[in-house]
């Protein structure tokens, strides 16, 4: 089985994780590969309609699919929005989902985030069948990343 994870990090940390995700992916003897979304805007919008995608990583060719992303003001990202948004149908592919966010607890913005990049992959015919979120807060960034490569590992 071969797992994409494409993620868009805007400062680093949910690429961090993903690069974790992938280490431990091959560790167990699973093929990933690791694959940015980028934006050609200097700071990318939460509008949607605003965002100039620059890298449109092609989820074809994978079994498995694993989308990360940030969260922005208590939602998803306006970047993976956009991304997901103009995906092609996604029948058939298992997703995981992760994102990352500033906050000490998940209900603020991270399992809103999660929601809505849930219902971007079910519009587009994709099965979700783990979520999970990040608070980038010290005392539970491990812990947080730990439980994330259980699930989607």
């Amino acid at each position: 089985m071969k797992t994409g994870i494409i993620v868009y990090s805007n400062t680093g940390n949910t690429l961090q994780a993903a690069r974790r995700l992938q280490e431990a992916m091959k560790g167990k003897g699973q093929e990933a590969e690791l694959l940015q979304v980028r934006a050609g805007n200097e700071k990318p919008e939460s509008d949607v309609s605003r965002v100039r995608l620059t890298e449109k990583p092609s989820p074809e060719g994978f079994d498995h699919l694993v989308f990360a992303s940030p969260v922005w003001g208590f939602s998803l990202s306006g970047v993976m929005k956009a991304y997901l948004a103009g995906l092609p149908p996604l029948e058939g592919k298992k997703i995981g989902l992760y994102v990352t966010h500033h906050f000490p607890l998940p209900w603020m913005g991270g399992n809103t985030a999660v929601k809505q990049m849930k219902k971007l992959c079910e519009e587009k015919g994709g099965t979700v069948i783990a979520s999970a979120v990040i608070s980038w807060n010290e005392k539970r960034r491990e812990r947080d990343i730990l439980e994330m490569l259980g699930k989607l590992s």
